[in-house]
């Protein structure tokens, strides 16, 4: 797989929160305050996320010292 096709490979929601190292009820609460990854609806009880996203939102949180 490339490296363009990685990006855009779609990370269901449970998966989300355990990568980023938060519970699932703390990331819905982060989405909710808009505060979160961007999500997409992957059927209408199923969230996930692109990984090229969570990867872009990982780095603009990245605190410098």
């Amino acid at each position: 797989m490339s490296s363009p096709d990685l990006k855009r490979f779609v990370v269901r929601f449970p998966d989300v929160a355990r990568e980023l190292g938060i519970s699932p009820t703390t990331l819905r609460k982060l989405c909710k305050e808009g505060k979160g990854p961007p999500l997409i609806r992957l059927s209408e009880r199923l969230l996930g996320g692109r990984r090229g996203e969570l990867y872009t939102w990982i780095e603009a949180r990245t605190v410098v010292p």
